[in-house]
């Protein structure tokens, strides 16, 4: 197996603008206000997207997996954007790109976490070892957005707000990502790095298989890392959507189209979670919950 995913150009992370303003009309003024005062600690994940080369294919295969209701959006930068929802929240976005000429394959689920300052950490990557794939830019009223590839060569989205868009957002419940987790070829060097990013706390945890990082703020699991099992795959940040039960949701992936990687058993994570791949190759991860 390979998932390798090179860089793409960061065109969906107007997104933003469009959730942290459905505050407006999905809450109340006095929700609006508390969202717009609230203060979010460096190192939450905040919003993901889905970027895939088939919008249409990717709504039927998610749309009968999770249940997800989608929502036509602005285009960004001419390219078709919706946005998944359950019940009037939003889960994910969901952005088309062309298919490269060459026909190499760049579908992947992109992450946004949030940093305190976004010219510090944009700095605080390059110095420990990442790059930067699209330069910091300003959403009027909303904050700044960036995209780096750290030291693993992942690429995920950084967000400078004041702004808390859990008020619109599907949070841990079926059908949300609940978790983000790092595979990376140097679990040592990728927690070091986001440390210096985000200012996280590293625990180190011993699990069946190895140690897991988790990187914390506030007293609080944000993300994970795990040194990467799969030899051909470059490292990536695999989202998990929490789902009720793992083992009938891996069974559904491959009638809409999709792979399974890992099937849910006791020995792998005591049969919690699956790993599956969707008609487009993109690996993602099905999480039992509540856990």
């Amino acid at each position: 197996m390979r998932f390798f995913i090179p860089r793409l150009r960061f065109i969906s992370i107007f997104v933003l603008v469009f959730i942290l303003s459905a505050c407006n009309t999905i809450n109340d003024s006095e929700d609006t206000e508390r969202a717009r005062a609230s203060t979010l600690s460096a190192g939450e994940f905040v919003w993901h997207d889905l970027i895939t080369h088939d919008i249409e294919a990717a709504q039927e295969f998610y749309g009968g997996l999770f249940g997800w209701e989608f929502e036509k959006a602005a285009d960004r930068e001419g390219h078709p954007y919706i946005l998944a929802k359950i019940d009037g929240r939003y889960a994910a976005g969901i952005l088309q790109l062309e298919r490269p000429k060459d026909g190499s394959l760049y579908s992947r689920w992109l992450g946004y976490m949030t940093v305190d300052d976004i010219d510090t950490a944009l700095s605080a990557a390059y110095s420990a070892g990442g790059s930067v794939v699209e330069s910091s830019r300003t959403i009027a009223e909303v904050g700044h957005v960036a995209a780096i590839q750290d030291s693993q060569n992942a690429v995920l989205g950084l967000v400078e707000t004041r702004f808390d868009p859990s008020k619109v957002t599907l949070k841990n419940t079926i059908g949300a990502i609940v978790w983000d987790e790092l595979l990376a070829s140097d679990s040592s060097d990728a927690a070091a790095f986001y440390s210096s990013l985000a200012g996280y706390k590293t625990n180190t945890i011993k699990r069946r298989g190895g140690l897991y990082i988790l990187l914390e703020s506030d007293d609080t699991r944000r993300a994970g890392i795990l040194q990467n099992p799969f030899d051909a795959t470059d490292p990536f940040w695999l989202s998990y959507i929490a789902v009720s039960n793992p083992a009938a949701i891996a069974a559904k992936t491959q009638t809409l189209g999709g792979k399974v990687l890992i099937a849910p058993s006791a020995e792998f994570r005591d049969g919690t979670m699956a790993l599956i791949q969707d008609p487009e190759g993109v690996v993602l991860a099905l999480q039992k919950w509540p856990l």
